[in-house]
C-alpha cells in the first residue's frame, strides 16, 4: 500500500507552492514590458550646472568655470569666466 501511494507523485500543496512560484516568476519576467522603469542621468548637458536668480537668470558651469548671465526680458547679460579663485572674472 505504501508503495502505491509513493508512486502517487506530488501532492496539491506541493503543486500549488509550485504554480505560485510559476506564476510570481512570469510577473517578473513580464514587468519590464507591461510598465518600464524610466532612467534618469545626471550626466547630461547640464550636469554641473548651478543655477543664481532672481532678477537675472545667471547659470555657472563647475566644469568650465564659465557664468552665464540671461535677463527676465530675454536679453542675454554678460559671459564671464572663472581662471583662478580670488582673481577677477575674465571677460
Amino acid at each position: 500500500m505504501r508503495a502505491a501511494l509513493w508512486r502517487m507523485g506530488p501532492d496539491l500543496y506541493t503543486k500549488a507552492v509550485l504554480t505560485v512560484i510559476a506564476l510570481l516568476l512570469l510577473v517578473i519576467a513580464c514587468n519590464q514590458y507591461v510598465s518600464p522603469a524610466t532612467t534618469t542621468s545626471a550626466q547630461g548637458p547640464f550636469a554641473g550646472l548651478q543655477y543664481a536668480g532672481p532678477n537675472s537668470i545667471s547659470f555657472f558651469d563647475a566644469r568650465a568655470g564659465e557664468i552665464w548671465t540671461y535677463y527676465t526680458d530675454g536679453s542675454v547679460g554678460p559671459h564671464f569666466r572663472l581662471t583662478k579663485l580670488g582673481q577677477p572674472l575674465a571677460k
